[in-house]
């Protein structure tokens, strides 16, 4: 019998006392005139029966036993309901349920909401059911007599999701295990445990509801392959077969990486393939070498020195005799004439980095690393004799080392390069120093400490052309202003901070064009006719329209303007206009007009 069953047990002669008190005093009201009256009648008529020998003939059936003649008098007791335990299960179905009360008897039932299930009556205060599958939510539990009375107090059975696994990384795993499993899936609750083919797993670490790691254990001459379960603390649990399986490895290597190590030791080579033992031994031209695991496809291998340069034999080997034997698959080769370094320009350079140096010296590889101060450089490798680096930030200044790294020697020279911190740059003169509204002005603004990456601002409108041409020279075109009016000239960059000019330069509003003549007034349909157009106010970039269609137009100056008509209508007497970039034009009405007579 079960832990709840034992429990239920402890309150079996208060549940008999309830019931006995029922049947005598507070037996229901059936409304069938006497019912419990003659089954009361009929119980004790069986029990004086059961004292006297049957008398049978071959003809007659037997008398009524006892148990047959008292079923009235059960049936007439109203079932009740205490608990249920679990109280919540899967909605996928198949846990045991327990329901304690009283007065439970032979014909008695389970109601599911208005479903009837398949119980089982283990005595009067305890019947036991297999939860259907049914969908999440709160269900009613009801027992109910052979004779239609329900228990008249419920208890409430909920359905919910437990644990689902839905993969595992990675599917296999070697005898000896060691390496980490991530279950993948739903609904893991905190506190959850693990059972790996039946036995409980080691420490489960759980990432979050949808992830579980482990380290998978060993499991010597143990099962292969098994079920998954994952238990909650609330008993629901999650099972999933066929997603995991313990292997024997046979290991392959399928390239080492490099092919080549320094005769003095100092390289580090990675040995790639599949199914690599955690464990696994590795020598090199028959000397041991340090080997680190980093999964099942990669090896990374200390390579040890030896004497003489050429082709050695690589080996592995694991516990499990796996053994792969890569003939003459490294080859050492002379330690290199390590990098020397004479020079650094700049010397110095700013405390927020983001600048280019120069390093000058010899023997610079194709692999030498660059570390100043003890920061890693992105670097350029300009020829044997020249590096370009991008100087990396840092928070003190002062003089540092620079650090050359080939694979087979570190050269370090100290205090070679010295970190300062930055200055703003300083304006000195603006020149011109206005320019219309529209922008397009050539602006040349001279001063010094003007950084490599440096940006202008003209108010609130950022340069789209910046050119440095050094420390003191920038050229650059003013943007367009949204209104005119003195407007801050702003220098900087990410490196050095931001130099403001304080109402430095003047947006000018430019006056609308004043368009006087336009000659001649009559030409070919073709178009191509050349006008000549005089006014004032003629801004750069303005154009021609003859007719509401733009006229390849060319600015001689201020007040002078030619143009060449597009294509038009025989007879068509059209408006020509003047159009500025801000959007100001002038209009002279019916200034010319297309004749099929002239020929272009």
């Amino acid at each position: 019998m079960s832990e709840e069953h034992d429990e239920g047990g402890l309150e079996q002669a208060e549940l008999e006392s309830r019931v006995g008190s029922e049947t005598e005093d507070e037996a229901p009201d059936t409304g069938r005139g006497g019912e419990s009256e003659q089954a009361e009648g009929a119980a004790q008529g069986a029990a004086a029966a059961a004292d006297e020998p049957a008398a049978t003939t071959a003809d007659e059936p037997a008398a009524a036993t006892a148990e047959e003649a008292a079923a009235p008098a059960r049936a007439a007791v109203a079932p009740s309901v205490t608990r249920i335990t679990p109280a919540r299960v899967d909605v996928e179905g198949g846990s045991s349920v327990t329901v304690y009360g009283a007065g439970f008897v032979p014909g008695c039932r389970v109601m599911l909401g208005d479903e009837e299930l398949v119980a089982e009556l283990v005595d009067p205060f305890c019947m036991r059911f297999i939860a259907p599958k049914r969908a999440m939510g709160s269900y009613a539990v009801h027992v109910e007599s052979a004779g239609g009375t329900r228990s008249n107090a419920e208890a409430r059975l909920e359905f919910v999701e437990g644990p689902r696994i839905e993969r595992v990384e990675p599917r296999e795993g070697p005898l000896d295990g060691g390496v980490e499993v991530r279950i993948f899936g739903r609904n893991f609750p905190e506190g959850c445990t693990l059972q790996l083919f039946g036995a409980s797993a080691p420490e489960l670490e759980r990432v979050g509801p949808g992830e579980l790691r482990f380290v998978l254990p060993p499991v010597g001459d143990g099962p292969r392959e098994g079920e998954l379960v994952i238990m909650g603390p609330d008993g629901l649990s999650g099972r999933a077969e066929g997603v995991f399986s313990y292997r024997r490895l046979v290991p392959r290597i399928e390239s080492v990486e490099p092919k080549t190590a320094w005769v003095n030791g100092s390289k580090q080579i990675a040995l790639r393939g599949a199914d690599l033992h955690p464990a696994a031994r590795v020598t090199i031209g028959g000397a041991p070498a340090e080997a680190r695991f980093r999964d099942e496809s990669w090896i990374d291998v200390v390579v040890p020195a030896r004497e003489a340069p050429g082709p050695v034999d690589v080996l592995y080997e694991d516990r499990y005799g796996g053994r792969v034997l890569l003939e003459a698959g490294l080859v050492y080769e002379p330690v290199p004439t390590p990098p020397k370094l004479i020079d650094v320009l700049p010397a110095t350079g700013p405390t927020t980095g983001g600048v280019t140096i120069r390093l000058v010296g010899d023997h610079f590889g194709e692999h030498v690393r660059v570390r100043i101060a003890e920061l890693s450089c992105v670097r350029k490798l300009l020829s044997s004799k020249l590096i370009d680096v991008e100087l990396p930030a840092r928070t003190l200044p002062g003089k540092v080392a620079i650090e050359l790294d080939d694979g087979a020697v570190v050269v370090r020279t100290e205090e070679i390069f010295e970190y300062v911190s930055p200055k703003a740059p300083v304006i000195t003169s603006l020149e011109p120093r206005s320019g219309p509204v529209m922008g397009g002005t050539k602006v040349i603004i001279e001063g010094e400490g003007f950084p490599p990456d440096a940006s202008v601002r003209f108010g609130s409108e950022t340069a789209k052309t910046v050119a440095v041409k050094s420390a003191s020279r920038i050229e650059t075109v003013s943007p367009k202003a949204s209104a005119a009016g003195l407007v801050d000239l702003v220098v900087g960059s990410s490196i050095v901070g931001l130099t403001i000019s304080k109402a430095a330069f003047r947006y000018d509003t430019i006056p609308a064009p004043v368009l006087s003549s336009v000659a001649p007034n009559r030409g070919t349909t073709n178009g191509g006719t050349e006008l000549g157009l005089e006014g004032k106010n003629f801004a750069e970039g303005c154009v021609v329209l003859v007719g509401g269609k733009p006229a390849k137009t060319r600015r001689v100056s201020g007040s002078i303007l030619e143009a060449f008509t597009p294509p038009g209508d025989d007879g068509q007497l059209v408006d020509v206009a003047v159009k500025n970039p801000d959007g100001q034009q002038a209009v002279q009405k019916r200034a010319f007009q297309y004749d099929a007579r002239y020929r272009g």
